[in-house]
């Protein structure tokens, strides 16, 4: 009879603490847990991708904090902008609580995006400006800002009167356009030139054959900047094939593997190193606050470091360039 009042007893217990536990838990703010989930759309989920692999860490990231659900979508490649349209209409039928898409280059992307809203699903973008009317959420690295910071760092390595050559992807291309202007605001600056800008789109060849031709061609260029990881590869090839790694300054985009070690050596100058991670998480975070009705802020820009061979080995230097799974 006392074991059976014990169990009663115990069973009373548990149930009223199970009623605490519940009343409690919808005092107490937590992590979203609700089941909604966040579609990000990248431009490309490619493993082999340095950028993309640290923005989809840092969405992931943001996602187990908020305790949401996260879709990942995007084709493998850049160029495959058929695939970011069928992954961005699969996205919409699906019908998440919020789609946060980093957008190709193509006229068909903005009717969609128009489509996301008119679905009823919160939009934020990232990585690329679009033209959009009422624009929605945006949350990018300061592309302006990292052009600005591309030039002076060619400025202090060529001295005085910089003549630069700079080479980029595409003449549409808005990230590559706003770090030009970043570059032409720094030469302003510092009393240095343009002499030209070569697009040598993502092709490593194409942008070490310019620069063969250059280095024959122009000798009043003293420095180079490449706006992207194969620019720089293909201009560093040039400069180390003809023995000028001391007569030419080269600055570049991104930290790949291949680029450190052009640092580490003394063919690559700077590298002005972005923080895609930062893009991830940021983007994730301003999604779920859209999805809950919460105020976001129209624009959130993630400003670049500039990495040389004196700064690379500094602590944070390295958990920018090797990015980890906290917020930087």
């Amino acid at each position: 009879m006392r074991k059976q009042r014990l169990t009663i007893l115990l069973v009373l217990v548990l149930a009223t603490a199970a009623v605490y536990a519940v009343f409690f838990s919808k005092l107490i703010p937590g992590p979203d847990r609700g089941g909604k989930t966040i579609t990000v759309v990248l431009k490309s989920l490619n493993v082999r991708s340095d950028y993309w692999q640290a923005v989809i860490s840092g969405a992931q990231t943001a996602a187990k904090e908020l305790g949401v659900r996260l879709d990942l979508q995007g084709p493998l490649q850049e160029s495959d902008v058929e695939g970011q349209i069928a992954a961005l209409r699969d996205a919409i039928a699906r019908k998440p609580a919020a789609i946060a898409v980093a957008p190709m280059d193509d006229p068909r992307i903005p009717e969609l995006l128009g489509d996301v809203r008119a679905a009823g699903i919160k939009l934020v973008v990232m990585d690329t400006p679009l033209a959009l009317k009422n624009p929605p959420a945006f949350v990018a690295n300061d592309h302006l800002q990292a052009g600005r910071l591309a030039g002076d760092a060619a400025a202090r390595a060529a001295g005085e009167a910089p003549a630069v050559a700079v080479f980029s992807d595409s003449q549409k291309a808005p990230i590559s356009n706003q770090r030009y202007a970043g570059i032409e605001q720094a030469m302003k600056a510092h009393g240095g030139r343009i002499s030209g800008i070569y697009y040598s789109g993502d092709s490593e060849q194409l942008a070490y054959e310019f620069t063969v031709a250059l280095l024959r061609t122009n000798p009043k260029v003293n420095a180079f900047i490449a706006l992207n990881e194969n620019a720089t590869l293909g201009v560093a090839k040039a400069i180390k094939e003809a023995k000028k790694t001391n007569a030419y300054k080269l600055i570049g985009f991104e930290s790949s593997i291949y680029e450190i070690q052009l640092l580490e050596e003394g063919t690559v100058d700077a590298l002005v190193v972005q923080k895609p991670f930062n893009v991830g998480y940021l983007g994730v975070k301003t999604a779920v606050k859209a999805a809950g009705g919460r105020k976001t802020d129209r624009t959130t820009l993630i400003g670049s470091t500039v990495v040389t061979r004196a700064n690379m080995n500094d602590p944070e230097i390295q958990r920018l360039m090797f990015p980890f799974p906290v917020i930087q």
